[in-house]
């Protein structure tokens, strides 16, 4: 079973489970910029613990799921995972938290067809700007040359005007300045 097989069980399941949720990640990378190997799946979701029981539903037969981490991402705000039993595939929930930037690129999530099937996926802009945030945190060259991809691919697509208004806001406008003159 492929990753993108793996990724439309995890679609329709949080889809048949009135979920609200987004892609982002190295999968929304990949679909708005250059694409390059990734092994995880990154999703951020919109949950309380009275969607605890239908999440474990919804997975238990095909994935390794833990209630008590789903319990704790909650609680913490932070992550849980899911490991498909079949492919090890890892899918990482990351909880949408109350920050004003993750309601507001939340809000901005799209539709789109991707690998044969539609689901909601961040904003190329948003995107970008979750990758020079974990740059400014770990200076990993993988984020930046993920960011120069998409605005490379969707060129004249992008909002700068909201690219720049959110890089201020979110202490990243530097980064984005550099990257705006090499992309």
């Amino acid at each position: 079973m492929t990753q993108e097989e793996v990724l439309q069980i995890v679609i329709a399941a949080l889809e048949k489970t009135n979920i609200v949720y987004m892609l982002t990640g190295a999968i929304a990378v990949n679909y708005y910029g250059r694409p390059r190997l990734t092994h995880d799946v990154d999703i951020i979701v919109n949950i309380e613990g009275k969607h605890i029981q239908s999440i474990v539903d919804a997975f238990d037969q095909k994935f390794y799921i833990s209630p008590e981490g789903i319990e704790d991402a909650i609680r913490h705000r932070t992550a849980f995972n899911i490991i498909h039993n079949e492919t090890g595939l890892k899918i990482d929930f990351w909880m949408l938290t109350d920050e004003e930037y993750d309601k507001t690129r939340f809000s901005r999530k799209k539709r789109q067809t991707i690998f044969d099937r539609e689901m909601y996926i961040s904003s190329a802009e948003d995107i970008i700007l979750i990758k020079l945030l974990w740059y400014k945190n770990s200076t990993s060259e993988k984020h930046i040359i993920g960011a120069e991809g998409i605005l490379q691919v969707q060129g004249n697509s992008i909002d700068n005007n909201y690219l720049i208004k959110w890089a201020e806001k979110l202490s990243v406008r530097r980064i984005l300045k550099k990257l705006l003159k090499t992309a």
